[in-house]
């Protein structure tokens, strides 16, 4: 079966978590569709302008933010789930450097999340490919009743077939293949590619919005959690493609619903 029919069909048979297609929510707990952002693709990475911009500890003050991030200098990743913050650099010999969480007086250059107290739920009964991400994100987020052509976070949960990711380390990989440059040998990025890892992804969907959140090519801003083999120990990177398995949890903001009049 050719990529876009697949995808069609893993769509067609996306369906809620037991007992509804959604978690309840009302007012109170549901998304304000607001997206925090600080700096831009363009300033931290075609720029260089990568100061730090804004204190983990103080952006998770406030319980239930999601968001992705680098950290200032681009000297490693960053994610945040439910206010919990994972970073990840790379060591002098290349290899992935968890670094604690006690360490959040760093500043993020780049970040994009939100503060979202609940979610709905939705579960693919068929296999997402490794260009099609994008697609089965818009689907899904559009069947759950988000504007898709306003930007949200979102999160996946599951087996992944295959993944392609990076850690920032002073350069981007993904712009200098782009432009067609080569990577300083000093602070060379890290990169990698599994087959069958269990993972949490946590992203920001923005039609319209390269070199503001996101890379040429892509309308999501997307890292990934999950356990270091080598380590024991949680890392995080910057997704470049991903291949989701039958089974993965796609969530969404919960958005509050209009009532009949």
């Amino acid at each position: 079966m050719c990529g876009p029919t697949r995808l069609l069909v893993a769509l067609a048979f996306l369906t809620g978590i037991p007992g509804g297609s959604s978690m309840a929510t009302d007012d109170a707990k549901s998304w304000d569709g607001t997206i925090v952002q600080y700096g831009t693709m363009h300033e931290a990475i075609g720029k260089q302008q990568h100061q730090g911009r804004v204190l983990l500890s103080e952006l998770v003050a406030r319980p239930h933010f999601f968001g992705v991030a680098a950290l200032e200098k681009l000297e490693g990743e960053v994610t945040i789930h439910d206010g919990k913050v994972t970073i990840t650099g790379v060591d002098s010999s290349g290899q992935l450097r968890p670094t604690e969480e006690s360490l959040l007086n760093r500043k993020a250059t780049l970040l994009a999340g939100a503060y979202v107290p609940s979610w709905t739920a939705h579960t693919l009964s068929g296999p997402v490919g490794r260009d099609e991400l994008d697609e089965a994100i818009a689907g899904a987020a559009s069947t759950a009743g988000l504007d898709t052509s306003k930007p949200f976070v979102f999160t996946v949960e599951g087996e992944f077939a295959g993944l392609g990711f990076h850690v920032i380390n002073g350069a981007c990989p993904m712009r200098a293949r782009l432009q067609k440059t080569e990577l300083p040998k000093s602070g060379h990025p890290f990169e990698s590619e599994l087959e069958q890892v269990h993972g949490t992804i946590v992203g920001v969907f923005a039609e319209g919005a390269v070199g503001e959140l996101t890379h040429p090519g892509t309308s999501t801003h997307a890292h990934v959690l999950f356990q270091d083999k080598t380590s024991g120990k949680t890392v995080t990177g910057h997704v470049e493609w991903v291949r989701l398995n039958e089974g993965a949890v796609l969530r969404f903001p919960g958005i509050a619903t209009q009532s009949s009049p």
